[in-house]
């Protein structure tokens, strides 16, 4: 997290999901427990026994025990209700013990007193619990060893420079781990295996995290002594790329908030060849060890390491999509700052790239994007003008490829200014004036403009000039921040009680529409469809239920989209012709199900982590979790777990993403092209439940959760500016939702009762910040829960994928006066509610008629509207056909 002024004003962890099955109710009492962990204990050490005076001056009472949900680290997926003890015996020793609370086993037991001589073990025969032995023989006591805690160590690297390298000595053993860096937060860290704030060198033991089967393992040594030149060129170049952010640009770490910085090095590519590439996945590095292009371990060059880790300073800043323009600019900002950490040359990659390959010896150079190639033929070619731009689809749009074009242009901003102004001023634009859509135009604005807050009109006629010179001239800057009109419909705030029984309706100021709405409770919170239409959701017997509303004659109905009870959760597409579903498998899948079908057929579509090298994903997603669709009905926004596995009990950490499932324009599933919101998140931080404001496709609100200090808060942030609004903290997760108009936010929340409520905030005009403090919006006897605001209005240009000119409906005369006549073709009969909107979305005209199987006709006697734009809607059961009418 960022922080201004003590607020929190940018958010770029770890937690575990609420386990859906673990029994809470304990076999063994508190008592029972206490005796079981004092037996424990007598069996570890012989019985002390401390004075009555001695007693009030331990470090806290003598036993204390409390339940707690426990995740074993060899079975995550299997978490146990277990007694935590605290045992204080004596000034010498501070136990911490897990018990398992329904057999009494012992999960976990340490002693948190720290020795001088430590707690030695063999490093290849680790045997936990074990007691410090102390050596005299023939009248000579072996020397103490150094107490544990951060090391330094002289061993050679790739180029065979002895280099001076950070280790950590724990329980007789030295690792990889650099923990003398100011970020370090030793009151959060449990070394060797979940520190916080290190830069930490890993070994990927030539497997690949795009496989199963991917397993790290701890760089260790026993006497500090480093043989492994390629762990020490990782380790070292992440030090030097801390360190240049750091001291040239007070940046603390990657993610600007003391985040870990982790190599993983001897990679294997998804055939378990060596990898031949490094790449950034938003969580850590990964480097192979070449082979063809790169003729050494990709981890001896510095640029490279700069480049890879800058992508996640840039992940942390301005966020920039990976895609076309703003992909280019991402993958400029990565070469820039890769040059500037390896400030010898202009060139990428020159340490270890093959020749064959790259004939001019570098990988890309800054100040000649041609690199010795004349087209895209030619593998070291890049554009260096706008006039030679590349307009394909390959490669994210370009990305790699059109980044030539803006490194042309720092290079020649760079050489008139100097490296040092130019860096600064870069780095100013990156983290205060560009955006996540930001393109070249937006650039060449940000740089202008960072270069005459920071120094004078000359620096910023120089990147004008600059930009001038690679045909980014002078324009507008884009407007990214593009807003719906409100639904005008009717108002309604759907919810369930405490136990997750039943599903209400009621209007916003607490007005009773259907309580009960429905008595089949709900396992997933429900989704409704922009125009409230529709209602879909996993009931408690995991089937996929939905409830179809008639706004206009004030019925409804429900029914099972599906009766395998296989469902975990589902969402509903804004304009209700689309499905995303996830299984209670706990996969990585995501299905999809076009409703428009006479029968929908799920699509699945595997979930991945992408990466900064073209075509590396990683496949480190355990599981999704809650799903909401954008507005345009392409995209499903998703919270996911994801976990690095490795043979100390993995790295875990949740995001949020962004995958595309439908193609608008081909009115088809899609590619599956996964994106991130948020990536390299602080330690023991997570986020999640994201949920779009209904106006504004840029603004999403979600749960910040804190589990080091176990604080809860209900957030907000701008996509395209990276500001975060932190809106309401309490005890547990929110589950936002705003309001129709954008002006309010609703949340879970509690009264002073401790009762399950529905709070609700009024929103500034930024929609991420609160206006006063937060009330209770709707208070139920039964408790209220998964609040989701709603209006029965239509919006035509929601889901604008389905306004289709399609043959089976026919709209004539058009434009029309008072009279439109209709023709579609049906498969079989049933009941058809046809409605005009005005482009508002206000109903103007409704009515329900029974058509049958073939072509139907239909005359609408429309009542006296003013002149302009209308949309009709025919809706027949799940089917929608939206044409657009003039008056």
């Amino acid at each position: 997290l960022h922080t201004s002024d003590g607020e929190i004003n940018l958010l770029t962890g770890r937690s575990f999901p609420s386990p859906l099955s673990c029994d809470v109710s304990p076999t063994l009492s508190r008592q029972a427990a206490l005796e079981k962990g004092w037996a424990h204990l007598h069996t570890q050490a012989p019985e002390k026994t401390t004075s009555q005076w001695a007693q009030q001056l331990l470090p806290g009472p003598a036993e204390k025990a409390d339940l707690v949900i426990f995740f074993p680290d060899t079975d995550m997926e299997r978490p146990l209700l277990a007694w935590e003890l605290v045992l204080n015996p004596n000034f010498a020793e501070h136990w911490h013990i897990l018990l398992d609370a329904h057999n009494g086993n012992v999960l976990k037991a340490m002693d948190e007193i720290c020795k001088i001589d430590g707690h030695r073990i063999d490093i290849a025969h680790q045997s936990p619990g074990s007691e410090c032995q102390t050596s005299n023989v023939g009248g000579y006591s072996a020397p103490i060893p150094p107490p544990d805690g951060p090391a330094t160590a002289v061993a050679n690297d790739l180029f065979g420079q002895a280099r001076t390298i950070n280790t950590y000595l724990k329980n007789g053993a030295y690792y990889m781990i650099d923990a003398a860096k100011s970020m370090h937060n030793a009151a959060q860290s449990v070394f060797p295996n979940d520190p916080v704030g290190v830069i930490w060198t890993i070994n990927a033991q030539n497997t690949s995290p795009q496989n199963n089967n991917f397993s790290a393992v701890h760089v260790v040594s026993n006497n500090n002594s480093w043989n492994n030149p390629t762990a020490v060129s990782a380790h070292y170049n992440a030090g030097l790329a801390y360190q240049y952010y750091e001291n040239t640009h007070g940046r603390i770490s990657i993610n600007g908030q003391g985040g870990n910085i982790l190599s993983f090095i001897n990679v294997a590519d998804e055939n378990g060849g060596s990898m031949d590439n490094a790449f950034w996945n938003g969580a850590a590095m990964f480097y192979g060890n070449g082979g063809q292009a790169f003729t050494a371990p990709l981890a001896k060059a510095l640029d490279v390491a700069g480049h890879e880790l800058t992508h996640g300073v840039i992940q942390s800043t301005a966020n920039l999509e990976y895609f076309g323009e703003s992909g280019a600019i991402n993958e400029s900002m990565a070469d820039v700052f890769g040059a500037m950490i390896d400030r010898d040359d202009w060139k990428m990659g020159e340490d270890i790239v093959n020749t064959a390959f790259y004939p001019t010896g570098a990988l890309r150079d800054l100040s000649n994007p041609h690199n010795g190639g004349s087209n895209l033929n030619s593998p070291s070619w890049q554009p260096a003008h706008v006039s030679e731009l590349y307009a394909g689809n390959e490669d994210n749009g370009g990305v790699h490829i059109n980044s030539g074009i803006p490194n042309k242009a720092f290079y020649l901003f760079a050489t008139a200014v100097g490296k040092n102004k130019a860096e600064k001023v870069y780095y100013e634009a990156l983290s205060n004036y560009l955006g996540r859509s930001s393109r070249f135009i937006d650039l060449r604005i940000a740089i202008i403009a960072a270069a005459q807050s920071l120094y004078s009109s000359t620096e910023a006629n120089a990147a004008a000039s600059a930009f001038d010179a690679v045909g980014i001239t002078a324009g507008q800057a884009g407007d990214y921040q593009q807003d719906y009109s409100p639904n005008q419909g009717e108002e309604f705030v759907l919810y369930t009680d405490e136990g997750f029984n039943v599903l209400n309706l009621v209007t916003p100021d607490g007005q009773d529409v259907a309580v009960p709405l429905s008595t089949i409770g709900p396992l997933s919170k429900p989704s409704v469809s922009d125009d409230g239409s529709l209602i879909v959701y996993v009931a408690e017997n995991k089937t996929l239920r939905y409830i179809s509303i008639n706004w206009g004659v004030g019925t409804f109905n429900t029914g099972a989209l599906s009766s395998n009870p296989i469902w975990r959760n589902a969402a509903i597409s804004k304009d209700g012709n689309r499905l995303a579903a996830l299984t209670d498998d706990y996969d990585n899948f995501l299905y999809i199900f076009d409703l428009t079908q006479p029968s929908p057929q799920a699509i699945p579509y595997e979930l991945y982590n992408p990466t900064y090298a073209q075509d590396i994903e990683t496949g480190d997603v355990v599981y999704p979790d809650v799903l909401e669709w954008g507005h345009s009905g392409e995209w499903v926004m998703y919270d996911a777990l994801n976990r690095i596995d490795n043979n100390f009990g993995g790295i875990e950490y949740w995001d949020i993403s962004f995958a595309r499932v439908w193609n608008n324009d081909t009115h088809d599933f899609s590619d599956g092209l996964v994106s991130k919101l948020f990536t390299a998140l602080p330690e023991n931080t997570s986020v999640g439940n994201p949920s779009f404001a209904k106006n504004s496709p840029y603004i999403i609100a979600f749960d910040f959760i804190n589990t080091f200090t176990d604080d809860y808060q209900v957030m907000a942030t701008n996509l395209e500016t990276g500001n975060v609004g932190s809106i309401f903290s309490q005890s547990s997760l929110g589950y936002p939702n705003y309001s129709t108009q954008d002006d309010q936010l609703i949340f879970d929340a509690f009264d002073n009762l401790g009762g399950h409520v529905i709070g609700v905030s009024d929103m500034a005009n930024d929609k991420i910040q609160p206006v006063g403090n937060a009330v209770i919006l709707i208070s139920d006897n039964a408790g209220a829960r998964w609040g989701t605001w709603f209006s029965n209005g239509f919006r035509p240009w929601v889901g604008t994928g389905e306004i289709l000119s399609d043959n089976r409906l026919k709209v004539y005369p058009n434009p029309f006066t008072s009279q439109v006549q209709v023709e579609m073709e049906l498969e079989s009969g049933q009941a058809v509610l046809l409605e005009v909107f005005d482009m508002n979305g206000r109903p103007v005209y409704r009515q329900e008629q029974q058509w049958h199987a073939g072509l139907n006709k239909a005359q609408l006697n429309l009542p006296e509207l003013p002149s302009g734009a209308y949309m009709l809607r025919v809706r027949c059961g799940q089917e929608v056909r939206v044409a657009r009418l003039l008056h």
